[in-house]
């Protein structure tokens, strides 16, 4: 990661930022960090304030100016969505080369990498060469997915997976192609993963599928024989305006992942297509609405065809690879 996805360099300077979970992970970014005989600074945020992180504290943030490199590494945990969400707009504002796990078990970080960071990166340029301004999208699945996407003009692409650069960030495990959509309708057969802390708990959703139903990129209905899991969609969708939206979508392309861990930021990047309700990164997407607050789903084993030619078949590319 620190040789492939930010460049370190010697004397440049890391500021790793972490909770006590990922104690093990921060120091191993620390010993390699020194090894490449980079300035590095650590931070345990949780010997600064208790979880959950309402706001990301002033002793983090003052530290950020000066860094070239950050690395933010914590359990997910509910509430911290503006604390987070600061510290990534802070490090990016000064310029820093930002890498964000969160959420990410030690089987997930691993599983995510088995592919070389380059065979991840031309896909994800080959896919967006193959994009044009009205694309539509087709996806299938077993599990009941029958869902049609429409793109518009001023709609863009962005990667998440490429060397990051000055004021660019990474979410990892990275490995797809992330847009905001201009229609959606149809089924999508949540079958992988849920994010948000509850989604984390749950793990797989194999045996227990969402079925949201859409029209007009509205989330019309959500079906689920887990009471609690349907109730707990609903709520994020009543709690605040946009949050019944896709938001985004996603073409995972991380190849060396083959199948689901139940973790969605790990299963997000499987190829096949993936969603979110609520936030649409308007500034990288040129969405002309927004929302605040997201929640995402991953679908296993997905068919997806491009402006009516198939792209993948049960999770695996069948083009451009």
């Amino acid at each position: 990661m620190l040789d492939e996805l930010v460049a370190l360099e010697t004397n440049e300077r890391l500021l790793i930022v972490h909770d006590r979970q990922n104690d093990g992970v921060a120091r191993a970014f620390e010993q390699v960090a020194q090894e490449r005989r980079a300035r590095v600074d650590r931070i345990d945020v949780e010997a600064l304030a208790p979880r959950p992180w309402v706001r990301c504290p002033q002793d983090v943030l003052a530290a950020v100016p000066g860094a070239d490199v950050t690395l933010f590494a914590a359990t997910y945990e509910e509430g911290e969505y503006d604390a987070r969400h600061t510290f990534v707009t802070v490090a990016t504002a000064n310029r820093a080369r930002h890498v964000h796990i969160v959420g990410t078990s030690r089987r997930a970080f691993v599983n995510s990498m088995l592919a070389s960071s380059t065979r991840v990166f031309d896909l994800i340029a080959a896919l967006r060469n193959a994009m044009r301004p009205h694309s539509k999208l087709q996806v299938r699945s077993q599990a009941g997915t029958s869902l049609e996407v429409e793109m518009a003009p001023n709609l863009r692409w962005f990667a998440n997976g490429s060397m990051i650069r000055s004021g660019q960030w990474l979410n990892v495990p990275y490995g797809a192609l992330v847009t905001s959509p201009a229609q959606v309708t149809g089924t999508y057969v949540v079958d992988a993963s849920m994010g948000g802390g509850y989604g984390s708990r749950l793990g797989s959703l194999s045996s227990r599928p969402i079925r949201l139903t859409f029209e007009s990129g509205r989330v019309q209905r959500v079906e689920c024989r887990d009471a609690t899991v349907k109730a707990y969609v609903e709520k994020f969708i009543n709690e605040a305006m946009g949050h019944d939206r896709v938001g985004l979508l996603s073409l995972g392309a991380n190849i060396g992942i083959a199948a689901p861990l139940g973790e969605l930021i790990h299963d997000e990047n499987m190829p096949g297509l993936h969603l979110s309700l609520g936030e649409n990164f308007a500034s990288r997407t040129g969405a002309l609405w927004t929302s605040h607050g997201q929640l995402a789903f991953a679908a296993a084993d997905t068919d997806v065809d491009l402006d009516g030619e198939p792209l993948i078949r049960h999770g695996r590319y069948v083009r451009l690879v």
